[in-house]
């Protein structure tokens, strides 16, 4: 897991460094944001652009 609390979720999300669907989602019907490991894996080591992290290269 990322060891990231709800909300430090939240402010990566709110300050623009991970984008909501892309590193975190909330699947419809769910209270809980789901964050994305591969899409944070790719942020993580710096690979641009953020919209294609965890997407299949």
């Amino acid at each position: 897991m990322t060891n990231e609390t709800h909300d430090g979720v939240v402010k990566r999300v709110r300050t623009g460094k991970w984008l909501r669907d892309v590193h975190v989602r909330q699947p419809e019907g769910s209270s809980e944001l789901w964050v994305n490991l591969e899409a944070v894996n790719d942020w993580c080591e710096g690979k641009k652009p953020a919209h294609l992290h965890g997407s299949a290269k």
